[in-house]
């Protein structure tokens, strides 16, 4: 038996789309749930840490990933490591379950023009990342997101 999902679980906000309000018909448009949750956390790993003047402590913190001479592998593993904790200190999120990224093998091995895209991504120095994560109500979330480093 499945769980009742209450979209109150995951909040409700003001739609978000490249970064600006959206408008319906005049009005703001809202999101809830689920989408909600989605938004948020992409809102939070797109916000570097520390630039949220009201509260240093929310946003991704890459610059640790480029504190000392790091090969690409080892970068992504710091940024691995700073999307887990970014991610978790949601307090909707129970488990974030892997991170994965563009030219990860196991991605690559996903399509014809998933080598295509990551090479351009990486001249871009934006990495598609993916983040498969459980939420307090046993709902599983797979958040998508570029991360510029």
């Amino acid at each position: 038996m499945t769980k009742p999902i209450s979209a109150d679980l995951f909040g409700n906000g003001l739609l978000v789309d490249d970064g600006d309000l959206v408008f319906d018909g005049g009005d703001l448009a809202a999101v809830a749930g689920i989408a909600n949750l989605t938004q948020a956390l992409t809102l939070r790993v797109l916000t570097p840490s520390g630039s949220d003047r009201f509260n240093t402590g929310y946003g991704l913190d890459v610059t640790q990933a480029f504190t000392v001479p790091n090969g690409a592998r080892m970068v992504k593993e710091v940024l691995k490591l700073n999307l887990v904790g970014t991610l978790g200190t949601d307090p909707r999120v129970s488990e974030v379950r892997q991170v994965t990224f563009d030219d990860d093998p196991d991605r690559l091995a996903a399509g014809p023009n998933a080598v295509a895209r990551a090479r351009l991504a990486r001249a871009r120095r934006v990495w598609a990342v993916e983040a498969d994560l459980e939420t307090v109500a046993d709902v599983p979330v797979t958040l998508r997101v570029n991360v510029e480093v």
